[in-house]
């Protein structure tokens, strides 16, 4: 199965280990994982000016989009109907 992640960006849903809201700064995933990744500039960001509404970790990679996590979530869950 894939995952649309925005942007024209899709992946493998068996290389997603998490996907997060980080909209609010102050979150733990924000502060402690996040911040630090962007800092080293390890993170792939598919939202062109906006603000990113989850995080998507893989096995390699972090991604940022701005698509929120609940419609990521449901959109993975609509495809494991098929």
């Amino acid at each position: 199965m894939f995952l649309h992640l925005g942007n024209n960006y899709i992946i493998k849903t068996s290389e997603i280990i998490g996907i997060f809201d980080i909209r609010k700064k102050s979150a733990n995933v924000y502060k402690f994982f996040l911040k630090p990744k962007l800092e080293q500039g390890n993170v792939v960001n598919l939202t062109d000016k906006y603000e990113p509404a989850s995080c998507i970790i893989t096995k390699d990679k972090v991604i940022l989009s701005g698509i929120s996590s609940l419609t990521l979530k449901n959109r993975q869950d609509d495809f494991s109907l098929y």
